[in-house]
């Protein structure tokens, strides 16, 4: 018999932890007292009356758009539905509360209202989906995707069930689609009677072959999952407290039902933590141009900026230096909060908090915490009353240089307080917001525990509701602290899932087919081809997957490989080699693994009571797997330090999650402690595969040979092996393996430097000693490198010491181009990861580079910038944009048929600054997929900038289609040879070919330039008086269509500019938004003034008349064309010389007077007043503007559409 399992666990956990606002629960209030006054007002009415003067006016106070007794095919009526953009969301079959036989319930689950629920749910299944059943789409999308839930009620109780299970139970089931099938076949014995179907459903509902058909599992009752809602008891009290209501305002909200709720709200930015958060640290952002920095804060004095700068000598008190201590404990910190909250949700028990003045009473204490405590095992700790806290292993715990050698957090001064924030997020016990000073570390303390990390505490009151700060937000607020010198762009969930995804199976595809020899087109065909084989190759398929090498080369606060990581578990499980999680469905929401069991519960760890209890193992393998992948297919490195400690804070945060408790039969578990002690399994030693150094310099080429090197097999296999022991944890003295590990490189280095190097030292050798024959070892004797070189000489002689400096000057500069690689911080991708290294230590390369590389622009003062010029072919003009060097060197790390995929700004698809790049990508590589993000969608927090993604392959394809998604140009398909031809990155429709029939180009006809004086360093020019030797300037902003918007009133002086214009020039603005949508304005100015650089300026090559080129750049097929390919805010120079112009000949040369004729009377009109309106006439210049391109009434359509 099928029974109903009711579920606990209903609602998604970012859902379930989502604050409820003071408004909004007021207004859920008022609807539900209205609800009771309305069932107790209409208690004797029928059904119909109840939906229609009760529970309708109850959903429809709530924001619900209802519709009563709606009417289906055939003779079905439901009793109510929930609409969202005008289609079914929910579906509602109501009856009286005296109707017993024929509702729901535990007791009566196969009844009249849940058969009627099954004819509804599968009309609608069917209206939607158009001409009957599509059986074959059923793995995919199914037809009846709007409907989200059917509910069924007496008023009271209300029984809500999700519309998969409905699918799931029925829609799919066979014997449900014979039913359905022959009743809806006007031939059958049915006649459309829905009595006989509701018997038919009755009889299925109890037969044995269906039970059988639906079970999952031989030892699970078949069963309807559902939630179940009994407001009797509520409904009878007089007050309701906050805590009764908010399951069923949780469950009657329009995020549930119409499944409005977006987890990426849940990561985004919280502003209250951080705005507190920057006030405790002592910091605050500041806008620079278009960047947000982090700077010191003069808030309040005993911030924690300020406690660490007051114990700095003077000579160490700099920003960053105190910024890396700054972030360093803020980690480790926050870390600790995390196992607080662990702690407290695994055994449901508040006491086991400790971040509190009571268990850690000052910095000193805190400093005991970290590492007399947490780094080390409880064997051997010194008695504390914090024992019981797990030994984790984390690197996180274990002194740093700059602790050992400048400053512990225990020197920090525990007396000085800290005023409460003025928008402080800490709350007394009467939910007041606290006022006063505090210790640092009390208010330290005090604000973390004004949120919720995870720790599952119930809020008895609506007004100590704690908002839940997650490992995404975190994310976020670490990307924004390390950004504090070049400004931060955290890249949202949304997009590096999406990246991770797309590109992770087209690798695991490739894998799998290249190793198998099979041809699998998708997961789930790969999948099919698994199963197979699963019983006698599953290793060699895990194994597949576990080759797998991912690397983000700027690896920031390290959110491309969280979502790598939970990608690659969702691609475990889809491929059925997750086995102990293949039973559960799992879903990917915003970086958090939401796991449903079997019974339809989502999945929630707890201390276990039991040896084997199902949660504890699904929670082992969640680790043991996360473990797996971050320590065979992660990879990262970044310049800076900070960020480098941020990745694996995160890395150790993911892992964190799924800790769990050691079982007597587990590796680690002490028998001879104490019960009261937690033991948890410790964390793995994943620092070694985040490294801190320069991705873009290294010294030694990915394609030397190290064949030549003795016995290279055998030291390749001990550096992988030691590097596997490091991060298993296999070793007595972490130390002693560290020092192995950099010995073992070191080697490598050397080796490759001799090589590298062999003529440079030769020659440098010799020089030495030429200074040593001339000089002895004058100045050398006291240079701990050059004296190494340079011997000291027995001879006496005389010497001319000027000189000797001079030659040992240069020997200095010349020992430090050679050995002193250091400096510029180089990676050497040569040898740095033996994961990705074959056994005769060549570099094989990376599957899979994915990131957001950093958007910075380097000048010819850059202590870099001759490096990159040297050895990057995309760092071309005079300013170098790093990302385009990332993309370059990117290529070169990933391995033969590898996959590429990033996040950069959108210039590159077609600025005339990245055609070196577009060259690469076009012409060494095939691109999958390019989707651009403007400015307006503002991808990053605070942040205007327009970006688009890449997803590419170094295979060659012949043939090859890319998928472009552009918000000038929708979803397009184009041929990567058509594009390469172009050296563009955008789709060309049909109508700029056909704008492009014009042979000429604007540049044919017009030099065109940027105005002649610089607005910003020529300012001591400038003067609002007119003097003898000034001209008006105008400035961009005085550019208006056809005539100047404003007229100029600063006066330039002329020796500010090396330009003497004896011509009058169109005149336009250099800077001109992409929002806008009408940006070529221009109008005429005569010879006598001069233009800023916010403006450019054409002058006629052959005396062309301005008139009608003013016609034509001021007509909506120029400014059409040229926003096609523009993706910056500057109308460039390049761009608009590219501009097709018609050629003026006898046969359009009426056109053209005509054209003149109109612009001559527009400016007549503007001339008397500027204001003037001149629409109609502007119109007019188009319209015999879309003659002289011969453009149809549907393409004229076309540019009206994208301008208007």
């Amino acid at each position: 018999m099928l029974e109903f399992l009711a579920l606990n666990d209903f609602f998604s956990p970012l859902y379930e932890k989502k604050p409820i606002l003071q408004g909004e629960f007021e207004d859920f209030k008022r609807t539900f007292a209205t609800y009771k006054a309305n069932l107790n007002a209409n208690a004797e009415q029928n059904e119909d009356a109840l939906v229609a003067n009760a529970l309708a006016p109850f959903l429809q106070g709530l924001q619900f758009k209802t519709s009563i007794k709606a009417k289906q095919e055939g003779k079905s009526e439901v009793d109510l539905i929930l609409l969202k953009n005008g289609e079914i969301s929910v579906l509602v079959e109501a009856k009286k509360p005296e109707n017993s036989k024929e509702f729901f319930s535990p007791q009566n689950v196969n009844c009249k209202a849940l058969a009627e629920c099954i004819l509804y749910y599968l009309r609608q299944r069917n209206a939607n989906g158009g001409g009957g059943f599509n059986y074959e789409n059923l793995g995919s999308k199914s037809p009846n995707s709007s409907i989200k839930f059917i509910i069924i009620t007496n008023f009271y109780d209300f029984y809500i069930f999700k519309a998969r299970e409905f699918e799931r139970l029925f829609a799919t089931n066979k014997h449900f689609i014979t039913l359905y099938t022959n009743f809806t076949n006007p031939n059958s014995l049915f006649k459309g009677n829905t009595d006989e179907f509701y018997k038919e459903t009755s009889k299925i509902l109890n037969s044995p072959e269906y039970l059988k058909s639906i079970s999952q599992d031989a030892h699970e009752k078949p069963s309807l999952k559902g939630f179940h809602l009994n407001l009797k008891p509520i409904l009878a009290q007089d007050k309701v407290d906050f805590k009764s209501l908010k399951p069923i305002f949780k469950a009657f909200h329009k995020d549930f039902l119409l499944d409005e709720f977006n987890p990426n709200d849940a990561n985004s930015l919280n502003s209250a933590f951080y705005e507190e958060l920057l006030y405790i640290l002592g910091l605050c952002e500041v806008k620079e141009s278009s960047k947000l920095l982090i700077k010191p804060s003069s808030q309040s004095a005993n911030t924690l900026y300020n406690a660490i700068l007051a114990k700095l000598s003077q000579d160490k008190q700099d920003f960053e230096r105190v910024m890396s201590f700054v972030v360093l404990w803020l980690n480790r910190i926050l870390f600790l909060k995390l196992i607080e909250a662990n702690l407290v949700r695994f055994n449901d028990n508040e006491s086991l908090k400790f971040l509190n003045p009571n268990k850690v009473r000052n910095f000193k204490a805190l400093s005991q915490l970290f590492f007399e405590i947490l780094a080390k095992k409880p064997k051997d700790r010194a008695n504390s009353t914090l024992d019981y806290l797990p030994y984790l292993n984390s690197a996180l715990f274990q002194k740093q240089a700059i602790e050992r050698e400048i400053l512990d957090i225990s020197a920090l001064d525990d007396s000085a307080t800290l005023p409460y924030f003025t928008k402080t997020q800490i709350k007394d016990k009467n939910a007041k917001k606290k006022a006063g000073s505090v210790p640092l570390l009390v208010y330290i303390f005090e604000f973390l525990d004004a949120f919720d990390f995870g720790s599952d505490e119930k809020s008895p009151e609506l007004a100590l509701q704690k908002e839940l700060i997650s490992s995404s937000v975190l994310g976020l607020v670490f990307e924004k602290l390390n950004g504090y010198k070049e400004g931060s762009f955290y890249t949202p969930s949304f997009i590096t899932s999406y990246m991770c995804r797309a590109s992770l199976e087209k690798v695991v595809l490739s894998k799998f087919n290249d190793k198998f020899k099979w041809q699998c087109e998708d997961l789930k065909a790969l999948r099919e081809r698994i199963d197979r084989d699963f019983s006698t190759k599953a290793q060699e398929f895990k194994a597949v997957l576990n080759s797998i090498r991912i690397c983000d080369p700027a690896v920031g606060s390290g959110h491309f490989l969280v979502s790598a990581l939970n990608e690659m578990i969702a691609i475990y499980h889809a491929l059925g080699l997750a086995q102990r999680l293949n039973p559960c469905e799992l879903a990917l929401l915003s970086d958090e693994l939401v796991i449903t069991k079997p019974n339809g519960e989502i999945y929630a760890y707890k201390k276990p009571k039991i040896k084997n209890d199902e949660s504890h193992a699904i929670q082992k393998a969640l680790f043991t797997l996360k473990k797996q992948i971050i320590e065979n297919n992660l990879f990262g490195v970044d310049i800076n330090e900070n960020s480098c400690e941020i990745t694996k804070l995160r890395l150790w945060i993911e892992l964190l999650k799924n800790s769990y408790y050691l079982q007597k039969d587990d590796d680690g578990f002490d028998e001879n402690l104490n019960d009261e002690i937690h033991q948890m399994q410790t964390l793995p030693n994943i620092d070694i595969n985040i490294k801190c150094g320069n991705s873009l310099i290294s010294y030694f080429e990915l394609n030397r040979s190290l064949t030549h090197y003795p016995n290279i097999k055998e030291r390749m296999q001990k550096y992988k092996s030691v590097i596997k022991d490091y991060k298993e944890g296999f070793f007595d003295d972490k130390m002693r393996i560290e020092k192995e590990i950099k010995a073992l490189k070191e080697s490598f280095r050397t080796f490759c430097f001799k090589d590298k190097f062999n003529k440079e030292i030769k020659v440098f050798t010799a020089k030495c000693e030429a200074y040593s024959k001339k000089y002895g070892n004058f100045l050398a004797k006291d240079d701990e490198n050059l004296s190494l070189y340079i011997a000291q000489s027995f001879s006496f002689f005389d010497f001319d010491e000027s000189k000797a400096r001079l030659e040992f000057s240069a020997l200095k500069k010349e020992y430090e181009s050679i050995f002193n690689l250091e400096s510029k911080k180089p990676f050497e991708w040569r040898f740095e990861f033996p994961e990705v290294l074959n056994e005769n230590g060549e570099f094989m390369g990376f599957d899979l580079v994915v990131g957001n590389p950093p958007y910075v622009l380097i000048l010819k003062e850059h202590k870099d910038y001759i490096k990159y010029k040297q050895s990057y072919k995309t760092a071309s003009g005079g300013k170098i944009n790093l990302y385009n060097l990332f993309f370059e060197n990117s290529l070169k790390l990933i391995k033969r048929n590898g996959f590429l995929s990033f996040i950069t700004p959108n210039t590159y698809l077609s600025g005339t600054d990245t055609k070196n790049l577009r060259e690469i990508l076009l012409n060494e590589t095939s691109i999958y997929e390019i989707i651009e993000y403007t400015e307006k969608q503002k991808v990053f927090d605070k942040v205007t900038q327009a970006v688009a993604t890449i997803f590419l392959t170094n295979q060659k394809l012949s043939n090859h289609q890319i998928k472009l998604t552009t918000s000038k140009q929708g979803e397009q398909i184009c041929l990567q040879d058509d594009l390469r031809k172009r050296n563009l990155l955008l789709a060309i429709s049909p109508l700029i070919l056909k704008i492009e029939q014009q042979k000429a180009r604007l540049k044919d006809c017009f030099d065109i330039f940027q105005g002649e004086v610089n607005l910003t360093t020529k300012k001591q020019f400038f003067s609002l008086e007119k003097g003898e030797n000034r001209l008006l300037m105008w400035r961009g902003d005085n550019v208006g269509k056809y005539y100047p918007q404003s007229q100029p009133k600063e006066w330039c002086d002329k020796t500010a500019s090396n330009l003497d214009c004896k011509k009058a020039r169109i005149v336009m603005q250099q800077v001109s938004n992409q929002s806008q949508k009408f940006r070529t304005k221009a109008f005429i100015s005569s010879e006598n003034f001069i233009c800023g650089n916010s403006t450019n300026y054409l002058i006629s090559k052959h005396n062309e008349n301005l008139l009608f080129y003013l016609g034509l750049i001021n007509s909506q097929v120029f400014n059409f064309y040229f926003n096609y390919f523009s993706f910056t805010n500057h109308l460039t120079v390049s761009g608009l010389e590219k501009v097709p112009i018609p050629t003026i000949n006898s046969k359009n040369q009426s056109l053209v007077d005509k054209i003149i004729n109109l612009v001559d009377k527009i400016l007549a009109l503007k001339a008397q007043n500027s204001s003037a309106d001149t629409n109609k006439l502007e119109k007019d210049i188009d319209n015999l503007i879309y003659k002289l391109y011969n453009l149809s009434p549907s393409e004229i359509q076309i540019i009206k559409g994208k301008n208007e």
